[in-house]
């Protein structure tokens, strides 16, 4: 055989068993895009927790004030990290025999709560005061702080309103959107994994921060399989939702299973936070089209409780301009609907109703039945093309 076919052979026949062994690398699929955050209603969710700071304009005098804040804050800490949504209790150091919690668990273990953007708020003060003091026990007890909020997370995703589980009141132990607790949490966690002011530097350890975006990842996967589906279209959330079916629950005795017109707002201002994967994306724009729906809107109307008080009238007003949502609307009907309730919540409300005047004065003007909701989204909606 001639030198150079011979050598063409050998050649090819490398090639070939160069290439037999290899698998092809997979394509690399590039990050979701990202939305621009101007103007998006999460990003002020935090915002909140200032009110607890100085107003003193003297910096020094504030940074006294702060720090003793921050030490009575330190002192209520429960052993698992948590606080109880008493903010006034913090005017004094904990005593060391005062309950330290209105709620227990099981063998009288105080719980810790998110509920009223407990836990949330004292993290975000020893954090601030720990920006501008320096003093380690603030760092400290927020990272103790930081991990009771990872401790109570679901394996499914979802966060329950207290930890430990509470007992005899099971709506307690649902995943709670109610009042934007379990959002508030994973701002928060989100700010904190990504360094934001006030948790610059080594505040929280960088395995802290790994297990952040871990429990936000599993947080949107809970999102996206309890949105509410009707009719084979994705609408929005309830207030409540079981941890492990993902189904809408009852809440408090006048609090029904619904789609949620006030919580669903920052949940999908959350999501629309997040990469926006075709998923993601989708769960977003589906929120929205139901907010943007003309059978769940109150054209020209605004819920005014304090307006109408004296006269015992219906909290609804006639305002030209205003667009008004229903806190609860029927799984099924998307029809906006009321629940009357007792003093206590137990025994249970007079159930559902679709006419306010039907239930209790006492609820009718305390409870926020409705509200400018869907407003709040649709600025910012519109800025990003959604």
């Amino acid at each position: 055989m001639p030198m150079q076919r011979r050598d063409c052979l050998i050649t090819l026949s490398t090639l070939a068993l160069a290439t037999a062994g290899c698998t092809a690398l997979p394509a690399v699929e590039p990050p979701a895009p990202m939305l621009s955050q101007q103007r998006n209603p999460i990003g002020t969710a935090l915002d909140s927790y200032k009110r607890w700071l100085s107003r003193n304009r003297d910096p020094a005098a504030a940074l006294d004030d702060d720090k003793a804040l921050a030490d009575n804050i330190v002192s209520w800490q429960m052993p698992h990290g948590g606080f109880y949504k008493m903010p006034a209790w913090y005017q004094a150091k904990w005593d060391g025999v005062a309950p330290r919690s209105g709620w227990s668990g099981a063998d009288g273990v105080e719980l810790g709560t998110i509920d009223n953007g407990a836990t949330v708020a004292e993290i975000l003060v020893l954090a601030d005061v720990y920006g501008r003091s320096g003093n380690p026990a603030y760092r400290y007890s927020a990272r103790k702080a930081l991990e009771f909020l990872l401790a109570m997370q679901y394996p499914s995703g979802g966060f329950p309103q207290v930890y430990p589980a509470r007992t005899g009141t099971l709506y307690s132990n649902l995943v709670t959107f109610n009042d934007n607790a379990m959002i508030r949490v994973l701002k928060l966690l989100d700010d904190a994994a990504g360094r934001k002011a006030p948790f610059a530097g080594d505040f929280f350890t960088t395995a802290q921060r790994e297990r952040m975006h871990a429990a936000i990842d599993r947080a949107v996967d809970f999102i996206l399989k309890a949105q509410i589906v009707q009719d084979g279209v994705k609408t929005v959330w309830c207030a409540q939702h079981d941890p492990v079916t993902y189904a809408p629950a009852t809440g408090r005795s006048y609090e029904l299973p619904s789609k949620s017109g006030q919580e669903s707002v920052l949940i999908i201002a959350f999501l629309m936070s997040r990469p926006q994967t075709p998923a993601v994306a989708g769960a977003a724009r589906s929120g929205i089209a139901w907010y943007r729906r003309g059978a769940v809107q109150m054209k020209d109307t605004a819920f005014d409780p304090a307006a109408t008080r004296p006269a015992c009238a219906n909290p609804f007003v006639h305002r030209p301009g205003v667009t008004a949502w229903y806190r609860f609307y029927d799984l099924a009907t998307d029809r906006g609907f009321f629940s009357g309730r007792l003093p206590t919540d137990r025994p249970p409300g007079v159930g559902k109703q679709y006419d306010i005047m039907k239930i209790g004065a006492e609820s009718r003007y305390t409870y926020q039945w409705g509200g400018d909701y869907g407003t709040r989204i649709f600025g910012y909606a519109d800025r990003v093309g959604y």
